[in-house]
């Protein structure tokens, strides 16, 4: 189990990587859920994975303030 929700995790992160910016954000929360699920089993997230949740949280708080009158 344990290696198979790694496996998923990072099919997950190579599909989002190769999305664009709107996709990538469609998939952040099952990303979450990949995440969270490894937390849950005690598996150490890898640094690819973490950094790819990092960036993925500021590409959607920069969205919020697309909009945003100056």
């Amino acid at each position: 189990m344990t290696s198979a929700l790694l496996n998923k995790a990072e099919t997950l992160a190579e599909k989002i990587r190769q999305e664009p910016a709107e996709a990538r954000l469609a998939l952040r929360p099952a990303f979450l859920h990949l995440l969270s699920e490894l937390r849950i089993e005690g598996i150490t997230i890898p640094r690819r994975l973490h950094q790819l949740d990092v960036e993925l949280s500021d590409e959607e708080t920069e969205s919020q303030f697309d909009n945003m009158p100056v």
